[in-house]
């Protein structure tokens, strides 16, 4: 039996890739912020399931969930995340503390759980972070955003090379517009109120999260084994317009 932790489990990408990995030969281990939402998950699932309510943004406790999580962890996807669309003038530290908090410092401290099992270990460990196409093609107003995904994605080619010795085995996806609940609130945000425009911003259109979730499972797997410290974008042909 595999076990795989996955953050941001209970929505979004993370929900999708919960759905996809949902199988008899897996246990997965689900965090998430809303107990509701992972215990609903968790009712329809065949899969063995581990439930963790917690907020990624309380970094200083999370080396405390490894009393909760296996001692082997096969896979990891860090799915979650929190989005920010502010001007300039609406920028300060402690808005940026609390996205890189949830973007970047929490996958890094998930990271150091996993990297305590690993002494003379004899099994792989492959990570994927989710990052987004903004890390290298932020729109306006997405200075927090852009800048935390892009610190991700960072780690990640930083990581993969310090940690490929103890059999971990790291890499980082960006989508692009994904049909997701995060979208629909930037979409409010931002003044769109239709997803059939917001699609026609992306060339192949708006991509659905179980689009982003095959690719993450193909990452986790050993079909994979060869690629390491890379950042795959899921744009769907890049943007027809200056958004990103």
């Amino acid at each position: 039996m595999s076990n795989i932790l996955i953050t941001g489990a209970s929505s979004g990408i993370g929900n999708a890739l919960v759905q996809l990995l949902d199988n008899k030969d897996n246990h997965l281990i689900l965090i998430g912020r809303d107990v509701n939402k992972l215990n609903v998950l968790s009712k329809n699932l065949t899969a063995k399931s581990t439930l963790i309510q917690f907020d990624l943004e309380d970094v200083d406790n999370i080396k405390f969930l490894s009393n909760d999580m296996p001692v082997v962890i096969d896979a990891f996807a860090h799915c979650a995340g929190i989005d920010s669309t502010l001007p300039l003038k609406n920028v300060n530290y402690s808005k940026f503390e609390k996205s890189i908090k949830v973007n970047m410092f929490s996958f890094i401290e998930l990271i150091k759980i996993i990297v305590k099992t690993k002494n003379k270990s004899d099994f792989w460990t492959n990570v994927v972070a989710v990052s987004s196409i903004a890390s290298q093609h932020g729109g306006v107003a997405q200075t927090i955003y852009a800048s935390t995904k892009a610190a991700l994605e960072a780690s990640v080619r930083v990581l993969a090379k310090e940690l490929i010795n103890n059999k971990i085995r790291i890499n980082s996806v960006s989508p692009g517009l994904v049909n997701t609940e995060m979208t629909q609130r930037w979409m409010e945000r931002v003044g769109i109120d239709n997803i059939n425009t917001l699609s026609k911003f992306q060339l192949s259109g708006i991509a659905e999260p179980i689009e982003i979730a095959n690719v993450i499972e193909f990452l986790l797997s050993a079909k994979s084994s060869h690629i390491v410290g890379q950042n795959i974008s899921i744009d769907g042909g890049g943007p027809k317009s200056l958004i990103f």
